[in-house]
């Protein structure tokens, strides 16, 4: 079973983004469509504690 993907730090948000530049220049396929999706709900979790915590 793979780990769910988890952004705490800006230094994993970094490493998401690259995961993703790496992920768009593979072929299409439902793993990478599952690991767009979880790396997208990750950083958008993070960018809102992030927003949450600047206010």
């Amino acid at each position: 079973m793979k780990m769910p993907i988890a952004v705490h730090t800006d230094e994993d948000y970094e490493r998401a983004q690259q995961r993703l530049a790496e992920l768009n220049a593979t072929p299409d396929s439902k793993d990478k469509d599952r690991e767009l999706e979880a790396l997208a709900e990750a950083m958008l979790a993070f960018e809102l504690r992030r927003d949450e915590a600047q206010e």
